[in-house]
């Protein structure tokens, strides 16, 4: 059996081979003209798979091998290795030519020229599940589906989600911290995560659910095969399945039982299915709140009446405006401002995935690294307890967004720069509309001296990556310290001020993060919670081990279409006081 095994691995090695070298040989003439189109740009090497499509993603964690270009976990190290900003390359398949940058000047331009640098919407298609959506867009069409969500990201949300934030998590602490013992490991991941679901459910979509109903809802499970925060969570789980299984296959799996496949395909199908329902019995819900008493009951603050037919602005109040009001806007005069039902469907899938998923992700990592860096989490424990000297904020103990986001720098330097170390988004995709260029820094790899820029060209069709977490890891720009966890970074000084173009956690110019601020406002009000009733230790197992040993196991993660931390692992000691 084994040598069969081994045999088998050498008949699929064999024949990958010996399709490359076909495909080497056969495009070798045209393979050579798209990497000379390229320039002097260093690098030049060939990929196997477009970066942005499933493939690459799937294969993501094992492929790129270490030292190819395209090696999610290389960081800057191939920048480094080639002295350039920008490294170029092209895909063997179909000889596209594909130039990466960490360079802060390109993500710039690429951002803002937003007629030559145009988003790759073919790599969203896996998003596109319910329909088109803000995400998966581009242009006119993309524009109007920000204008609708954009105003609901406002400052009285902002105070939402600080007093949803605050319940939320002292009703985790209650249900599943109260006398934990001190030397217990605690998974933060999917603690993390029903936070993060929890605050975006209520906040953006009045769906105020206690911590207790988050994984058991007997309601929700006998109305549905799955209650509102599994179903989420699983077609998370499942969107690969969805997006790469031909859709006869759901068929004959039904028909026919295949070992593991059925199995999986079924949960995909339950769980795409029931969030659907979820998601138009939250709409319903919304369209029936027609007075300020029927907002309450489904979770909205009350809030003044406005006039005509405006419903409350929220995030699903403007999705479910646009989508009943057609026509011209009686208030604006825009014609644009609707969504079909498809749309609307597909839009709250998307803020419900991505309002709580990099949230949680980002969560995560600040903690481990406060774990790891207790000098820094002291800092942050001297800031929260002048913010909050009687302890903890509770629902009872009121605290404003407004009066306490501001008094909160350190801990939101944090956030920041777990969010520079681990970006939820590890790279984005443009592709050029017409031929054009870029500029990129020749540098030396030791003394890290830049020493010329040269021009890169772009031909109309090539793909740009925006290589983020390259950017975030720059030593150029941050510094050769970049491995280290220094909050710092983001914070002014009279001599300092933190390179903002350096940064893009949140993506950069006009199609950055429409959620940032609900984001932000979040996370800090979380870890300013977490860090004032609770000190974040290693494992035990990890006591005595050297710090790299310690960040090589906490600090792991796993590349996808967002970046996974793949052990949240720590221990909460309650503090006195």
């Amino acid at each position: 059996m084994f040598a069969y095994q081994v045999s088998l691995v050498q008949l699929v090695v064999g024949l990958g081979a010996t399709w490359i070298t076909t495909l080497l040989i056969t495009k070798s003439g045209s393979l050579r003209s798209a990497l000379k189109s390229l320039g002097n740009c260093p690098g030049k090497g060939i990929l196997l798979l477009h970066p942005f499509r499933n493939a690459a993603i799937v294969a993501g964690p094992i492929f790129p091998f270490k030292g190819m270009i395209g090696y999610y976990f290389g960081k800057f190290s191939q920048y480094r290795k080639y002295g350039s900003t920008c490294l170029s390359s092209v895909v063997l398949w179909d000889l596209r030519p594909v130039v990466w940058t960490a360079d802060p000047e390109v993500f710039r331009v690429a951002s803002l020229d937003r007629p030559t640098f145009i988003k790759d919407v073919e790599a969203y298609e896996p998003l596109n599940i319910y329909g088109p959506n803000i995400v998966g867009t581009e242009g006119a069409e993309w524009k109007r589906h920000r204008d609708i969500a954009r105003s609901a990201f406002n400052e009285k949300n902002n105070n939402i989600v600080w007093e949803e934030s605050i319940r939320i998590v002292n009703e985790w602490f209650d249900a599943e911290l109260a006398g934990k013992a001190d030397g217990e490991t605690i998974n933060l991941l999917p603690a993390f995560t029903n936070v993060a679901l929890l605050v975006i459910a209520s906040a953006g979509f009045g769906r105020r659910t206690p911590w207790t109903a988050a994984s058991s809802d007997p309601e929700l499970v006998s109305y549905h095969s799955m209650n509102f925060a599994m179903a989420l969570k699983t077609t998370i789980h499942c969107l690969f399945v969805k997006a790469l299984t031909p859709t006869p296959m759901y068929a004959l799996s039904h028909k026919i039982y295949i070992p593991w496949l059925s199995s999986v395909l079924n949960d995909t199908t339950n769980a795409f299915e029931s969030l659907r329902k979820h998601m138009l019995e939250i709409i319903s819900d919304a369209r029936a709140a027609g007075t300020t008493e029927s907002r309450q009951n489904i979770g909205y603050p009350a809030r003044q009446e406005t006039t005509g037919y405006k419903i409350q602005s929220g995030l699903l109040a403007n999705l479910v405006e646009a989508n009943t009001f057609s026509g011209e806007d009686n208030f604006t005069g825009d014609k644009g401002r609707t969504l079909t039902d498809e749309e609307l469907l597909s839009d709250t899938f998307i803020f419900l995935l991505a309002g709580h998923e990099t949230s949680a992700h980002s969560l995560c990592f600040a903690a481990l690294l406060l774990a790891l860096y207790p000098e820094v989490q002291a800092k942050v424990l001297r800031e929260v307890t002048t913010l909050w000297p009687n302890g903890a904020p509770t629902s009872n103990s009121f605290t404003t967004f407004k009066e306490s986001i501001t008094k909160l720098d350190y801990t939101s330097a944090v956030i920041q720069e777990a969010i520079r170390m681990f970006p939820p988004v590890m790279r984005l995709g443009k592709l050029a509309s017409a031929d054009t260029h870029v500029k990129s820094k020749i540098f030396d790899s030791h003394s890290l001296k830049i020493l010329r820029e040269i021009d890169v060209p772009i031909k109309a069709g090539s793909v740009v990556v925006l290589d983020v977490l390259g950017l975030h890891m720059n030593p150029l720009i941050w510094g050769d310290d970049v491995e280290d966890c220094k909050p710092e970074r983001f914070i002014d000084t009279e001599g300092y001020r933190w390179p903002r173009e350096a940064f893009a956690g949140f993506s950069l110019g006009p199609r950055n993060c429409i959620g940032q601020r609900f984001a932000l406002s979040e996370m800090v009000c979380v870890l300013a919670l977490l860090i004032r009733k609770w000190e974040v230790l290693v494992p035990v197992s990890l006591e005595g081990k050297t710090m790299e040993e310690k960040k090589s196991n906490m600090l792991d993660w796993i590349p996808g279409p967002t970046i996974i931390p793949a052990n949240a692992g720590v221990r909460l000691k309650e503090r006195s006081h």
